[in-house]
């Protein structure tokens, strides 16, 4: 079968027209060839020179990524650059890198969706810019953000606020939503608390300055599921030789030294 069938599998989950604006020139084909057979697929949350190898040593030619492998313009190819050695190995293996990122934050077999079902929560509504309300049983700020940690297996999830209040009402953004922006939607929203990765020292004070409650987690431990995902969806095409990619987060906690 070749890639393109594969590939428009995907896009009737997570369709283009979902991603955000900025992100629409990322997503699909990174690098390679929509028209070859495809002898295997390796599906994984980062296009990795480890994950590239996988590809190569399952004999898999398709590398279907959540996170795009070029995200800003590549201004030249330099084998002392380690990004650029990731983009040489892929071509000179004939691999093929595609991507599906804001939109499969967004679509109903999305990331986002998965993560209020894991954190027993019920969806309502989403916004334009990925955050995803829901509604769940009141709980403690302290004993959810311990629910979370769990749940994602991730021991660096922290959070800012009365580890007392209550909550009820969430907002969510997964991977890397965590601009002073994102906070001002998500109290805007009504919500209880807001949870996302990659918040700054100065989100958390604008956080605190307007006593509202933040979970964090990492990027990494929120988008891990979109290999599950990706698995879920391809299921359907019959022959199909479907590879989880090992990948490991890339950062370590003292717990793990």
């Amino acid at each position: 079968m070749k890639i393109r069938r594969i590939t428009e599998e995907i896009e009737k989950y997570a369709k283009p027209e979902l991603a955000l604006e900025s992100d629409r020139d990322r997503i699909g084909l990174q690098v390679g060839w929509l028209d070859a057979e495809c002898t295997g697929v390796v599906v994984c949350l980062d296009a990795t020179l480890d994950v590239i190898d996988q590809a190569v040593k399952n004999h898999c030619n398709l590398v279907i990524a959540h996170h795009p492998l070029i995200f800003r313009p590549v201004q030249k190819i330099d084998m002392e650059d380690g990004h650029s050695r990731v983009l040489i190995y892929a071509l000179k293996n004939g691999i093929t890198v595609w991507s599906a990122h804001t939109n499969m934050d967004k679509c109903e077999l999305g990331i986002n969706r998965e993560l209020i079902d894991m954190f027993d929560a019920d969806y309502t509504s989403n916004t334009e810019d990925c955050l995803f309300f829901a509604r769940r049983d009141a709980i403690t700020l302290k004993a959810f953000t311990k629910k979370i940690a769990e749940v994602l297996d991730d021991d660096s999830v922290k959070y800012v606020g009365d580890g007392n209040k209550i909550i009820e009402k969430i907002c969510i953004c997964s991977g890397g939503g965590g601009s002073t922006y994102d906070i001002a939607e998500a109290m805007k929203g009504g919500a209880d608390v807001y949870i996302s990765g990659d918040f700054s020292h100065h989100a958390y004070l604008y956080a605190l300055e307007n006593e509202f409650a933040l979970i964090e987690f990492s990027h990494f431990s929120s988008e891990k599921v979109v290999k599950d995902l990706f698995e879920k969806i391809l299921s359907s095409l019959d022959g199909l030789k479907i590879v989880k990619a090992t990948e490991t987060r890339p950062f370590r906690t003292l717990e793990e030294l």
